[in-house]
């Protein structure tokens, strides 16, 4: 998996974390203790599902913020801290308010490892905007001349300058120096980076900032203060989903604006990567990957992951099928007077099987995308059939074998000779070893109980 968007419940005591089937509330004094447990597991899974070069992203409010700083960098290792991001979610301050006013949420960011690059953000029509003079050289913008330094603090910056088209001396304010050296000064000269205005008679000068000399000129370097005219508000995002799901939308009050997940997108993975986000909620990142792919041209995958919410006092509760799931199809084909963005997929709902079943009545197919799930970025979409069911490429060829049996030994040997470096999952491990015995070979159902965290 290249990258990771979750946002997970921020434990505020308002009903909004469910653990163990009920909810938390603020009188509840294992509250945090309880929290840190339950984020714990889910970021050892994310660290284990990410690629080498992926990273990870996750939104929190004040009420967790150190507790999953601490646990991230538990998890992911400080030195693999990347930024931690300020969201400005509201436009403006609750006026009934008793302390001070929260204003934005925050977005950590890890990456799995230093192989992880960021992405340049796109440049944007206002930031093109201010390259409106062009010249021989090309196109550029103008910027100041002068400092915020005093003649008293640098007087090396305060000296007169040349107008060469009126033959004046120019100097500037004794408040505010220039910005460049006199060397530096007339290494502009030379070089034609002086704008004296349109018709050369300015009485102030101003230095050429061309595009193409920008360091990155296929983007914008991401920062870490993400304003709401950039990437949307807790409003937007509740108009978003009112306007798709208006029947279903007041079931999720926190909704995040798919522009903010774009964001989180555009610098975190590239266009033909896969999406995951495992707290999917009312399904914004799926939005979020469909307009960025419509927008891009691009092929990017999400997987969502979600429960249904339901607890004791509401057990026929799904959001996951009523909200997230409705959303995305809806964004797919299209809602109101808005079209569909194309693409599909799947809705899947995961049934628990009992530890007792994973001995006895395990049925193949089961088997297998678990095996693909934990080995695969992207799933065989039919089980092969026969005995020996293959996928993947290279080291990370798996193979299952069905039975085995004199049928079986034939078709291992010409699948390992195409790769020998595979890994043979197999309910007989020791006769599969005596037939493979430089192969990795792994039992069934003995790894999946150690895999899931259960005893055989």
């Amino acid at each position: 998996m290249k990258c990771i968007y979750i946002d997970p419940p921020y434990n505020t005591g308002n009903r909004d974390f469910i653990y163990n089937d009920r909810f938390i509330n603020k009188e509840d004094g294992w509250r945090h203790s309880k929290w840190i447990e339950f984020m714990h597991k889910r970021l050892l899974l994310a660290k284990e599902l990410l690629r080498e070069d992926g990273v990870i992203f996750v939104s929190i409010d004040d009420n967790e913020l150190f507790h999953l700083g601490m646990l991230m960098n538990q998890v992911f290792g400080e030195g693999n801290f990347v930024a931690n991001c300020l969201w400005q979610k509201k436009y403006a301050p609750a006026a009934d308010h008793k302390s001070i006013a929260p204003m934005h949420d925050y977005i950590l960011v890890y990456q799995a490892s230093p192989s992880w690059q960021r992405n340049l953000l796109p440049r944007g029509e206002e930031k093109d905007r201010q390259y409106k003079f062009e010249d021989k050289n090309g196109t550029f913008r103008i910027s100041d001349y002068t400092c915020n330094k005093s003649a008293d603090e640098r007087p090396n910056l305060f000296y007169p300058v040349k107008q060469p088209n009126t033959n004046t001396e120019v100097w500037p304010k004794r408040t505010r120096v220039w910005a460049y050296s006199r060397d530096e000064h007339l290494r502009h000269v030379e070089e034609g980076l002086i704008y004296w205005g349109k018709d050369g008679q300015g009485s102030v000068p101003g230095y050429k900032r061309y595009k193409h000399a920008l360091k990155n000129a296929d983007g914008v370097v991401p920062h870490t203060w993400w304003t709401f005219s950039e990437v949307g508000h807790n409003d937007t995002a509740k108009k978003e989903l009112m306007a798709i799901l208006h029947e279903e939308a007041r079931a999720f009050s926190t909704p995040k604006p798919s522009t903010l997940i774009e964001r989180i997108l555009q610098i975190g993975c590239g266009p033909d990567d896969i999406i995951l986000d495992f707290f999917a909620g009312s399904g914004t990142t799926a939005h979020a990957v469909m307009k960025l792919n419509a927008e891009d041209g691009g092929n990017r995958q999400f997987i969502l992951v979600s429960s249904t919410e339901a607890t004791d006092e509401e057990p026929n509760k799904n959001l996951c099928r009523d909200v997230c799931a409705k959303r995305v199809q809806r964004v797919c084909e299209g809602y109101g007077e808005v079209p569909g963005l194309g693409g599909g997929f799947a809705y899947l709902r995961i049934v628990r099987i009992e530890p007792g079943r994973l001995l006895r009545r395990l049925q193949h197919e089961q088997v297998w995308i678990t095996l693909q799930l934990m080995h695969l970025e992207a799933l065989v979409p039919e089980p092969p059939g026969g005995i020996l069911w293959v996928a993947g490429e290279g080291r990370s060829r798996i193979i299952y074998l069905t039975q085995t049996n004199e049928k079986t030994w034939g078709p291992l040997e010409r699948a390992l000779a195409d790769s020998p470096r595979a890994t043979i999952y197999t309910w007989a491990p020791e006769i599969v070893r005596h037939h493979a015995p430089k192969t990795s070979v792994r039992p069934i159902p003995k790894f999946l109980l150690e895999r899931l965290g259960l005893t055989p």
